[in-house]
């Protein structure tokens, strides 16, 4: 029975514990067959010093081949090895998501509030600066910087010869330029020669259509034969008995008849007439009937009571108006309306030039006269700031000269700014220009200093600045006590949405998936019968548990750092995959 207690080998012998601990692994290996699932049993190396020698046995024949229990041994222990190798591995490198823990998550009701952040900078909303363009001497300076200014307040004055010299200048050839055009727009409308007033056309000179014309050629005469004038002489015996207004009868010896007539003037002239008398002259006015002419004789007479006073002598009848049609400018002709004794009425056509050369020469001047203006407007402006006066009203950000500096065109000499209204340059990046609009409000925070604004433009067209496409957006600010200051950057949060009792879910169960009609966003049901809704994929998504859930697609809608709002799809009380979460390997 000793015998059978100790495993000889050649030349060593196991202690007892040693034994129990080989017997064991042996069990170990036995029971871990088909499944490869190796003992955590630890294998120890056996010391020398614990092996006991012992004599061969004396019969080999009747005894156990110790070569074969040291190589089973041996095997045994490569063998609780290996598998420890094999395991180690298996843990190491499998997926962790066999090994991790699926969460779930259930459709709520709740509240979700979306808001775009981000940094701007600010600027006053209106601003001036007073740049020199022109040299000169500072005589004064009246304001420091910090002052505030109303508009039109003087804030310095400088002196310079050339910028007055120059406002002369300018203005003299805006005058010339004028008056030149002026002759030029007169001459264009005399292209067109119009009747001055109404009456018959007398001694016409009509040119002909397509020839040229020139400047103060005389074409016709006009004369208004509706009335008609007779100058009559009369003996200073009768000065006081011949007034203006007074009834007159006009005799027409070639017509045999009379007419009545009126005194029309009265000219205490002295003609002598060769009897030695000295005569005045009376002036007649006289309608025509339609049958008297210019140069007929006619003598008239007024009446002193029971008198009848006679003139010195006959006169002529003479035309009530007669005017010579003269042209004012040359040109080709092109239309003719012009006839010996025709009637014509008043502005009625006589005669049309071409003006090619006139046109180009208001062309020219007009050119000409908005470069003076324009050379004025920049001399006197050049002048009015030599004379500083605020632009605005606001705050004197900076005030650069000081008396007896001398200052060169380009130098900017003062900068006033309206800081009671603050704008923001805020840049709202691709992902969420969507949901900023004009009117929106907005929370400012400058270095602590906190007010409320109002988004008052947004940009359609971005910019790309390391591949994020940002679009820019104006915020306005009141900033009646000038806490927040103008040229610094400020933050910006803007409550871009907001959803009250929606149905929401946490972002990592919202998976966004690839289908024949285009990507779609889904939530993973958990359920053990697959919902009418649910589509298959052609590529499984990571993570997501084969069996127990199926993909359905939503709609969503806004979302924050957390959540994102469910629109349809799903009800209240949907339980749906989230996530794994894995345990850390050490």
């Amino acid at each position: 029975m000793a015998d059978e207690k100790n495993i000889h080998t050649t030349g060593s012998l196991l202690s007892e514990n040693q034994s129990a601990q080989v017997a064991a692994s042996e069990s170990a290996v036995s029971s871990a067959a088909p499944e490869a699932v190796i003992s955590d049993v630890p294998v120890q190396e056996v010391p020398a010093s614990e092996v006991k020698k012992s004599t061969p046995p004396p019969k080999a024949s009747t005894k156990k081949n110790p070569h074969l229990v040291r190589n089973i041994i041996i095997a045994v222990i490569s063998a609780i090895i290996l598998g420890l190798i094999i395991w180690a591995g298996v843990k190491f490198f499998t997926s962790s998501s066999d090994n991790g823990e699926v969460m779930n998550a259930v459709v709520d009701l709740g509240s979700i509030t979306s808001t775009v952040s981000g940094e701007g900078l600010t600027r006053a909303k209106e601003s001036a600066s007073l740049t020199l363009t022109t040299s000169g001497t500072v005589q004064d300076v009246y304001v420091k910087q910090g002052d505030k200014v109303e508009a039109g307040q003087q804030l310095y004055r400088i002196t310079s010869d050339s910028a007055e010299s120059a406002v002369t200048a300018a203005q003299k050839e805006v005058d010339s330029c004028t008056k030149e055009l002026k002759k030029l727009e007169e001459a264009q409308a005399n292209l067109t020669m119009r009747a001055p007033h109404g009456g018959k056309l007398l001694e016409v000179a009509a040119p002909t259509v397509g020839n040229d014309i020139g400047s103060g050629t005389t074409v016709a005469k006009l004369a208004d034969d509706s009335k008609l004038k007779l100058k009559q002489y009369y003996s200073y015996a009768y000065a006081s008995d011949i007034k203006v207004g007074q009834s007159a009868d006009i005799s027409i010896p070639s017509l045999m008849s009379t007419v009545k007539g009126s005194v029309s003037e009265i000219a205490m002239v002295e003609r002598i007439s060769p009897e030695g008398s000295k005569l005045f002259e009376v002036t007649f006015l006289l309608d025509n009937p339609g049958t008297l002419t210019a140069d007929m004789l006619a003598s008239a007479t007024v009446k002193k009571g029971n008198e009848i006073l006679y003139p010195y002598e006959s006169g002529k009848l003479q035309y009530f108006k007669i005017t010579d049609l003269v042209t004012k400018v040359g040109g080709s002709v092109q239309k003719v309306n012009l006839r010996d004794y025709a009637k014509v009425k008043s502005g009625e056509v006589l005669l049309v030039m071409s003006g090619d050369d006139n046109d180009s020469s208001i062309f020219n001047t007009t050119n000409q006269l908005k470069a003076a203006q324009k050379t004025l407007e920049e001399a006197q402006k050049a002048l009015n700031l030599l004379n500083g006066t605020a632009p605005i009203s606001g705050t004197v950000m900076s005030i650069s000269i000081k008396p007896g500096d001398e200052v060169t065109a380009g130098t900017t000499v003062a900068v006033v700014s309206d800081t009671s209204a603050i704008v923001m340059d805020a840049k709202v990046d691709e992902r969420n220009i969507s949901y900023v609009k004009e009117g929106m409000s907005a929370d400012i925070d400058q270095w602590g200093n906190t007010t409320t604004g109002t988004v008052i433009s947004v940009s359609l067209t971005s910019t790309a600045e390391n591949g994020v496409a940002t679009f820019p957006a104006i915020i306005s600010i009141d900033n009646p006590d000038g806490s927040i200051v103008p040229g610094s950057y400020a933050s910006y949060t803007i409550i871009a949405s907001q959803s009250n009792d929606c149905m929401i879910l946490p972002i990592q169960a919202v998976k966004s998936v690839e289908t024949p009609e285009g990507t779609k966003s889904v939530v993973f049901v958990h359920t053990n019968t697959r919902p009418e809704t649910a589509i298959d994929l052609e590529i499984p998504v990571d993570g997501v548990p084969e069996q127990g859930y199926y993909p359905v697609p939503v709609t969503t809608g806004i979302s924050d750092n957390q959540n994102i709002e469910i629109l349809d799809g799903v009800e209240t009380g949907t339980e749906v995959f989230q996530q794994v979460m894995y345990n850390e390997m050490y």
